[in-house]
């Protein structure tokens, strides 16, 4: 058999199909490059394209709230990360900004308490200077809303210091009680008072044993009535609570007049909180200063003169008081300033 001769093309035809190979596998290459940077590169968040959801935060009691949610992953293109967008509020936190949400400190958050439950917030800044503050009432000498300035004892808005902005509230008084008071929406079962507060004497820490109670925040069951009230302040020496009409009080006696117990000090600017929680079976007061608890009530054998009923706090939700009282008769200078009242507590942050 005779072989067949090779068949032979024209060398221009297979020059241009050598190209046209050529240009497709390049194409390939260009397309698979992008697609492995676009996997590799985080997306970036913009306006048409924003980042998801973050986190929910984790939860806090009121007494110390929950921290903020973490911010949530970017999606689509782009070759750089995406902001994280809003995260959830945990429970009694609040929603973190984009990114990582900022843990709230246990003096509470910046913004301090959660919109809807403050129900007095006041600086004195619109006050005038010697006049009693608007849309509060005085108890001035045992008296509701009588004369102010009564001799010595007085309630009035001063510029001579302030915590911030130009003015302060300014309390002098003694065995005559020298406060303001401000009624409480009805059904308020538990209530977080904030105040700055610069004393001209120290409170707490006192070794005299002539020291017996003292007054700087309360609340009381009939507003301008001290017969039925429960008082935060000073008890014989030591930080602490009197509730009347029992008259008891706490902590007991080996905590009193020790020199190393917790104190304000004097001609300087103290955060005091106290929370007065009376919603549950077993009701509860807590203080702190600066942010660190300093003094508490959860138990009935923590009074001094035997144990308390468990709903000691009941029908004392009426009116809230701030200032100075003395039974002591210790005539001292009390300023007060960025007092906030509300339903969850408020920190030393805003």
């Amino acid at each position: 058999m005779r072989d067949e001769p090779a068949q032979s093309f024209p060398i221009w035809l297979i020059i241009g199909v050598d190209l046209l190979m050529a240009r497709r596998l390049s194409a390939v290459f260009v397309l698979l490059s992008a697609f492995s940077a676009g996997c590799a590169a985080s997306p970036e968040a913009n306006d048409d394209n924003p980042g998801g959801a973050g986190a929910g935060g984790t939860g806090g009691r009121e007494m110390n709230p929950g921290g903020g949610g973490m911010g949530g992953e970017a999606s689509g293109g782009g070759m750089q990360g995406g902001t994280g967008g809003t995260g959830q509020a945990g429970t009694g936190g609040q929603a973190a900004p984009g990114g990582m949400g900022g843990q709230q400190s246990s003096g509470g958050g910046a913004g301090g308490p959660p919109a809807g439950s403050v129900i007095v917030r006041e600086n004195f800044d619109g006050g005038n200077v010697g006049a009693q503050p608007s849309g509060w009432d005085n108890f001035v000498g045992w008296v509701k809303n009588g004369t102010n300035p009564n001799g010595q004892v007085l309630a009035l808005v001063d510029d001579s210091r302030a915590r911030s902005g130009t003015k302060s509230m300014h309390f002098k008084g003694g065995q005559q009680p020298a406060m303001i008071t401000k009624a409480l929406p009805d059904g308020t079962n538990k209530l977080y008072v904030r105040a700055y507060v610069y004393l001209s004497q120290k409170l707490g820490a006192v070794t005299e044993t002539s020291a017996n109670h003292e007054t700087l925040i309360g609340i009381r069951a009939t507003p301008g009535d001290a017969s039925n009230e429960v008082r935060f302040g000073e008890i014989k020496g030591a930080i602490g609570t009197n509730e009347v009409p029992s008259d008891n009080i706490s902590p007991r006696q080996d905590k009193w007049h020790k020199a190393d117990g917790p104190s304000i000090a004097a001609n300087a600017w103290t955060c005091v909180e106290v929370a007065f929680l009376g919603e549950g079976a077993n009701h509860e007061l807590h203080a702190w200063f600066n942010g660190t608890e300093v003094h508490a009530v959860t138990s009935p054998d923590q009074w001094n003169n035997g144990p308390l009923r468990a709903n000691w706090l009941d029908g004392k939700f009426k009116e809230v008081m701030l200032g100075w009282h003395s039974f002591s008769g210790r005539n001292i200078d009390v300023w007060m300033d960025d007092v906030v009242v509300a339903t969850s507590r408020v920190g030393c942050n805003d």
